[in-house]
């Protein structure tokens, strides 16, 4: 059904093309020890700390997924006058993205994952415990109208836009609603952790199955999941009146659902033995967003989105596909048609 050709020709499409992405930029901490005795105090473990990281994450990780397979990502976003706020965007700027519509506030703290883990450092580490910090902005008149100014200028230059939704106050319906009234055929594409039909007008949306389910106000983890998935993609699609849905299944691989034709079933790509799914859902919207830009069919952008994912659960900690690795996972698949 798909071609390698191809899949290779919209890979290196994707090279240079502009994608605005509005939404929740997330510090993902990472605080590396190794296990020395358990405490006198509580029975727990200590740990000696040798290593800690501040990555990108929610839609921040979607970025650097973007740049890393050759786009060119625009951010629209907000993050606090704090210290992780300051990485993120040192971050950023290091690669040469453009971070002028990233708003700096003293109000919001900028939403912080912390997650501890141990191990030797030459070994596999297991993940021991996980916080947060959150808070939620709140928009006032004047910076509604100023964002709602900056989606609008940045969807007249840029080839699509993605919507990233972690729920901590930076995206809006109204202004998610600025980038589908301006987006004149571009496509426009959707991830919500806990707000899918608050958006309507979207390309496409790529819901796990647990946020599709919710969603439509069911469940698909009581035996009946396989059937009842066409009925919530149905109820998905209307309600968002979007093009397409790509709901992702871990280990059972991606099912697209398209206004019209038959459901595409596509099989995880890779092996069962997953390192972590950290940031998975952000690659699979950023190669699936990018190659929608690069000309893709829904179905083509799913299968590379596919790959991209599959690649990156092979990775410790928030991951990014490349390009040369998109490619090299496209030539060695024996499945493509010649």
């Amino acid at each position: 059904m798909f071609s390698r050709a191809r899949l290779l020709q919209l890979t290196e499409a994707m090279r240079g093309k502009l994608i605005v992405v509005y939404g929740d930029i997330v510090a993902d901490r990472f605080i590396y020890g190794t296990p020395k005795r358990i405490s006198r105090e509580a029975p727990v473990l200590i740990l000696r700390q040798y290593r800690e990281d501040v990555l990108l994450g929610g839609a921040g990780n979607a970025i650097n997924n973007i740049y890393a397979l050759g786009g060119l990502p625009i951010p629209v976003s907000v993050l606090g006058n704090d210290a992780a706020g300051h990485t993120l965007v040192d971050h950023l700027t290091a690669t040469g993205v453009d971070c002028s519509a990233i708003l700096r506030t003293d109000r919001y703290t900028t939403a912080t994952k912390t997650r501890i883990l141990g191990g030797m450092p030459h070994a596999s580490r297991q993940q021991i415990v996980r916080f947060d910090v959150e808070d939620e902005l709140t928009m006032d008149p004047a910076e509604e109208a100023q964002f709602a100014e900056l989606l609008r200028e940045q969807m007249s230059v840029c080839h699509a836009a993605l919507i990233s939704d972690y729920g901590y106050g930076v995206v809006s319906s109204s202004l998610a609603a600025t980038l589908t009234q301006y987006a004149h055929g571009k496509p426009v594409t959707l991830d919500s952790r806990y707000h899918l039909l608050n958006y309507p007008g979207v390309t496409a949306a790529t819901p796990n199955e647990e946020e599709a389910a919710a969603a439509a106000g069911t469940s698909l983890f009581n035996g009946e999941g396989e059937d009842r998935l066409y009925d919530v993609a149905e109820t998905l699609q209307e309600s968002l009146d979007s093009e397409a849905i790509l709901i992702t299944r871990g280990s059972r691989g991606m099912a697209l659902f398209e206004r019209e034709g038959p459901p595409l079933f596509i099989p995880v790509y890779g092996t069962d033995q997953v390192a972590d799914v950290t940031g998975a859902g952000d690659t699979v919207i950023a190669t699936f967003t990018l190659a929608l830009a690069a000309g893709a069919s829904y179905a083509e952008a799913a299968k590379l989105a596919n790959y991209g994912g599959g690649i990156v659960v092979m990775k410790m900690g928030t991951s990014t596909v490349s390009n040369d690795e998109l490619r090299y996972a496209i030539e060695r698949d024996e499945e493509l048609q010649e």
